[in-house]
């Protein structure tokens, strides 16, 4: 971990793999970065919590990151389609780009975001 970042708690474990999508406010500093987690085939990826097509949240509501099938990132906005794995965007007016991953963590049945 660059001794830069610092480990931020988001929620427990089991809160995560119940409502499979996470989102959270993380201060570093004087600034409120806008972050979720998504839990996908027994693991966990963690992004900013930005479109790169007009930096708009993404969630329809809170906690929801995900497509009506649940295979994709889905911008609230434009209904971009993103990658889970890797935040690639596969559909809609960004389409090529991709989301900003963040690290994490689970410790003692806690989620930690590395920023």
């Amino acid at each position: 971990m660059n001794s830069n970042k610092k480990k931020h708690l988001v929620c427990d474990l089991d809160e995560l793999v119940t409502n499979t999508s996470f989102g959270t406010s993380i201060m570093i500093k004087d600034t409120t970065v806008e972050c979720f987690l998504i839990y996908h085939k027994n693991q966990i990826v963690s992004y900013i919590n930005n479109c790169p097509h007009t930096g708009v949240n993404l969630d329809w509501l809170p906690n929801q990151f995900l497509s009506s099938n649940n295979q994709f990132i889905q911008c609230s906005t434009h209904g971009a389609l993103f990658e889970i794995e890797n935040g690639h965007c596969i559909q809609g007016p960004c389409t090529g780009d991709r989301l900003k991953s963040i690290e994490n963590t689970v410790l003692d049945n806690k989620i930690y975001l590395i920023l």
